[in-house]
């Protein structure tokens, strides 16, 4: 899935008017979404490879939603997007960066 297409569906899903302003804000919660869960789970792992990926798919979707709504994330993230996190790190553990439990390497 392109960022294109998953900006459209994720404002779909919101119900959201397909205007500049409102794809501008909606594309920039996905990068955000984005880079905060490959940095949790492996940042080594190039986003091409995660867009492949239906489960990353579903939590920048879910971090997305979440974000457009808290923007702050005042009460953390969902339980929902943990969890995919979780599933995610259990995926992508052995991938180039990521140490045998899951945890990204940071520099």
């Amino acid at each position: 899935m392109t960022n294109d297409a998953l900006c459209l569906e994720c404002m779909s899903n919101l119900n959201l008017d397909e205007i500049d302003e409102t794809e501008q804000t909606i594309s920039s919660l996905i990068s955000q979404a984005e880079s905060i869960i490959m940095n949790a789970v492996n940042a080594e792992v190039v986003l091409k490879d995660y867009l492949d990926d239906h489960l990353f798919i579903a939590a920048v979707e879910a971090l997305t939603t979440q974000l457009f709504y808290d923007r702050t994330l005042e009460n953390n993230l969902s339980l929902g997007v943990q969890m995919m996190i979780v599933q995610l790190q259990a995926k992508y553990s052995n991938k180039s960066g990521g140490d045998n439990n899951g945890n990204a390497k940071n520099g």
